[in-house]
């Protein structure tokens, strides 16, 4: 069985020289950037992604960042280069299976891959045998009987948990939408990041909206897209998905419904399980953003808006 390995390098020659290095049964494949990764990854996901932390467009970090909202068991090697503590620390926090810190040799590289695929790929250990039952001493006395043996006070139950440490041990997710608002006073710095995160990604238009497909704010031009018709649809597809996380217990989960035509590609995401922001692309004449950019910067925008909302 052949496993997958994807290289980004970058400018890092020694990555750009794998091929070739690693045993017959590891397929090598050279992407030139993170983007081309996510794309990969979403077609058929590698057993291991190795990077150099500076790429050109979106990072190293950034593809780490990304790579587990796509629920993929691909393990992530990043390379800097040149000492950077900042670096390891954010690869730690983004999940990232090893990180090699400054100037390494080419056997450091190697067996770091090779640790990251043999664990990939590495059967599950066998669980230990039940431990046999001790012999019976011959001169060993009957156990006493349920009359014989001393009573046993009965113990004061603990404390009843608090409400949310109940809720947790139940399973039971909490309450979605109810404490959620959109006012006055929240809605114009939520309008003032979209804008911001429109700028960035360069799309045609980004819509707010809750979970019944009403528009709660927009930014961009909407003219000619059928949001009356094109909104309550995505509802319905996050309902599937606000069930699925509920069933995970997962209550800060994201979900995101993506679409590409040949005149709009189009993004959704769900924000605390209570509103969908929308981002919509004009491709007529015009060059789109990367699915890696939209992640980065729409992933971002959420989190400030998260806030806003909370």
């Amino acid at each position: 069985m052949a496993y997958r390995l994807l290289v980004v390098p970058g400018d890092n020659e020694d990555l750009r020289a794998l091929p070739g290095q690693l045993a017959n049964d590891i397929e090598v494949r050279i992407l030139d950037s993170a983007n081309d990764a996510l794309w990969e990854v979403r077609n058929s996901p590698p057993e291991v992604i190795v990077a150099d932390v500076e790429l050109p467009g979106m990072s190293g970090l950034d593809l780490a960042e990304i790579l587990p909202n796509f629920g993929v068991p691909t393990r992530v090697v990043l390379w800097s280069r040149s000492h950077n503590k900042k670096a390891a620390e954010q690869a730690t926090s983004h999940g990232v299976y090893t990180f090699l810190n400054g100037p390494v040799s080419a056997n450091d590289l190697h067996s770091a891959l090779y640790q990251a695929l043999g664990h990939a790929m590495a059967p599950p250990p066998e669980p230990p045998a039940p431990p046999e039952p001790p012999a019976r001493r011959a001169d060993a006395q009957p156990a006493s009987s349920l009359a014989d043996r001393p009573r046993r006070e009965p113990r004061t139950p603990p404390p009843a948990p608090s409400e949310p440490a109940a809720r947790r041990a139940s399973g039971t997710p909490r309450p979605r939408g109810g404490s959620i608002v959109i006012t006055a006073d929240n809605l114009k710095p939520i309008r003032s990041r979209m804008e911001a995160l429109s700028q960035d990604v360069g799309s045609q238009c980004i819509l707010l909206a809750n979970r019944a497909g009403m528009v709660l704010a927009e930014v961009g031009i909407t003219a000619g897209l059928p949001t009356m018709i094109l909104l309550p649809l995505l509802s319905t597809s996050f309902s599937t998905a606000g069930q699925i996380s509920q069933i995970l217990r997962e209550d800060d989960s994201t979900a995101l419904y993506m679409h590409e035509g040949l005149r709009y590609d189009l993004y959704c995401f769900d924000i605390l399980q209570s509103f969908m922001l929308v981002i919509v692309f004009d491709k007529s004449g015009v060059a789109t953003a990367k699915i890696g950019s939209v992640w980065v910067y729409a992933k971002r925008a959420i989190r400030d808006m998260q806030d806003m909302l909370s």
